[in-house]
């Protein structure tokens, strides 16, 4: 697209400046003549480019408006292009890196080897272990809703498998150690939020809201991970766990630390359900001792019976 060319156009000159047109036609992929019209495109749009005659002539963008790229501090690149997981890929936009393509193109020689280094020294992997794939299709056509202030009618199965129809006013997505949510604002105005993995349809309607004025997105998210999620996590149990057992409860479910010695650790953990506490609690056999309360060690005691019992027949 002619956009995208003229701003790839306007980073080469800031990398290097002036550049003969034939390097810029080969770099691009295009013309000459091309290359020369973009500049005139440039030149109308206000960006200070114009060629220059003679043996060191060429393509040139002034001094004064290739400076501001060149203002990156070290602290400032490597926030930028630190490798990470792109949890955008979700929502169907795959132009983050290309953008960060283009600017590392722009950038000095010296600065573009600091991000380099900083990709390959730094990774950071915002999805948790085991995250199972997200409805890519239901991102992208609740990212279009959001983007354009429309209604969507969700199909969406509850914790308990029930499936229900819903109209909601989409007002913001987000996205939690790898899981995706909608943020929206359901008929009687309450703003609820809705797990992507769980929609099973969306069809966006004709209908357009008004965003609520003081709605903030972050602030909001804030305010609900801030309290403790009653229909998710409803059950406690306490839990004592050798070694690093831990780590198949810690990224899943909330927890407190109790107690810990030589020999283990003991926590506070909540649940979705006593029935997926159980099968949490089989899954880790000895590595993970039950404390309380007294129907939860009965249940897993149960459990292991049925389990035995099957096995043995």
């Amino acid at each position: 697209m002619k956009s995208e060319r003229l701003v790839s156009l306007m980073l080469l000159l800031q990398a290097r400046s002036p550049r003969s047109a034939r390097d810029l036609a080969r770099t691009l992929e295009v013309s000459m003549r091309t290359v020369y019209r973009d500049v005139d495109a440039l030149s109308t749009t206000g960006v200070p480019v114009y060629a220059e005659r003679g043996p060191n002539g060429g393509i040139t963008l002034s001094d004064g408006y290739r400076q501001a790229i060149a203002q990156f501090s070290t602290d400032e690149l490597h926030a930028l292009f630190v490798a990470a997981a792109d949890p955008l890929a979700d929502l169907g936009i795959a132009a983050h890196e290309r953008a960060l393509h283009k600017i590392r193109g722009a950038l000095p020689d010296l600065q573009r080897r600091a991000a380099e280094k900083a990709g390959q020294r730094i990774l950071l992997d915002h999805n948790r272990w085991y995250r199972s794939e997200q409805p890519a299709h239901i991102l992208a056509s609740l990212r279009r809703a959001v983007w354009d202030d429309r209604a969507v009618l969700l199909t969406y199965r509850d914790r308990n498998g029930a499936l229900t129809t819903r109209e909601i006013d989409p007002l913001g997505l987000i996205s939690k150690a790898g899981v995706w949510y909608v943020a929206a604002r359901i008929p009687n105005g309450e703003l609820r939020t809705f797990r992507a993995e769980r929609i099973e349809h969306v069809e966006e309607l004709r209908r357009q809201f008004s965003r609520p004025a003081d709605f903030d997105l972050h602030g909001f998210w804030l305010n609900a991970t801030s309290k403790p999620d009653h229909e998710n996590c409803a059950y406690e149990a306490t839990l004592r766990f050798e070694g690093d057992a831990t780590e198949s409860i810690m990224p899943y479910f909330p927890a407190e630390a109790i107690e810990q010695d030589a020999s283990g650790k003991t926590y506070r953990v909540r649940f979705p359900s006593q029935d997926a506490a159980v099968g949490h609690v089989m899954m880790l056999g000895k590595r993970a001792q039950v404390v309380g309360p007294d129907d939860f060690r009965s249940a897993v005691v149960a459990r292991a019976r049925e389990l035995l019992a099957i096995l043995s027949g």
